[in-house]
């Protein structure tokens, strides 16, 4: 008896038949939707495209470090151009173990070469200069700051020793350097404050005045915080009226930003007072 295919043959054909159907199906669908999604890549690639820009982003990057370069050197030179560094001479060496020692020496120096110039031009000064009696040595920890404050003596005083018209004394003291600083941010620079007193003919005054805010190179300026004037007339030199003027002037010496540190969330003016985030 031989078996029927017949059955198994038409099972067959329709499996095929629904299969072809089926593919026949999923083309159609595809071709009909199509135009759908042809309309959202489009849409897709022209919102990236508005997204990157004319410019790639890599261009865009690399531009804007090299302008964070250049802006870094700029503020690096206005830094220079405004604030001191200290010289050589007035570093504490760091194999000194006399610290305070190396300061009271550098100091009479200092002094010496000042009182020799101010004695030429027959100058009233205080030869202290402002400073402690030299027969106490200063701690030792005091040293370079003591030292950064005579460099900045010396600038203003030669100043005033070199002006064309003498001055009839001079008189200079200062005040405790203090870190200052925009609020709320890390101290920007250390403010060595001084106040110098002189009496002189206006075109003296005016002259010294100019000094202080031109600097030649690897020099650098005195800020000027504060200048007063008093006219006297019933004292006469040579024709010539002479004035009282008081300069307050400044060195200002910008900080490291490796050694800046994180600015303490208090208003201005209050906590403990060692790092004094505005000016007095």
């Amino acid at each position: 008896m031989s078996p029927d295919f017949s059955s198994a043959a038409r099972g067959g054909l329709v499996a095929l038949l629904a299969a072809l159907l089926g593919a026949g199906g999923m083309v159609w669908w595809q071709w009909s939707d199509q135009p759908a999604v042809d309309e959202r890549l489009a849409a897709a690639r022209e919102a990236a495209a508005k997204i990157a820009g004319k410019e790639p982003l890599k261009a865009r990057v690399a531009r804007q470090r090299a302008a964070n370069v250049e802006l870094r050197a700029n503020i690096a030179e206005l830094k220079a151009q405004a604030g001191f560094t200290t010289a050589e001479r007035f570093k504490v060496p760091p194999t000194e173990n006399e610290k305070g020692k190396f300061f009271l020496n550098r100091f009479v120096d200092v002094r010496q070469a000042l009182r020799e110039k101010a004695v030429a031009r027959r100058i009233e000064s205080d030869e202290r200069l402002g400073f402690p009696p030299d027969d106490k040595v200063p701690p030792d920890e005091e040293a370079q700051t003591l030292l950064d404050m005579l460099q900045l003596t010396e600038k203003a005083l030669t100043v005033v020793l070199a002006a064309p018209d003498p001055v009839e004394w001079f008189d200079i003291s200062h005040g405790k350097p203090y870190e200052t600083g925009p609020v709320s941010r890390p101290p920007l620079l250390k403010e060595y404050p001084l106040t110098l007193k002189l009496r002189g003919s206006l075109k003296t005054v005016l002259w010294i005045l100019h000094s202080y805010g031109t600097r030649s190179e690897r020099d650098y300026p005195l800020i000027l915080r504060g200048l007063t004037i008093v006219s006297s007339n019933n004292r006469v030199r040579d024709d010539v009226q002479q004035l009282e003027a008081t300069f307050e002037l400044a060195g200002m010496a910008f900080l490291a930003d490796a050694g800046r540190t994180p600015a303490q969330a208090e208003p201005r003016g209050t906590g403990s007072g060692a790092v004094i985030r505005a000016r007095p």
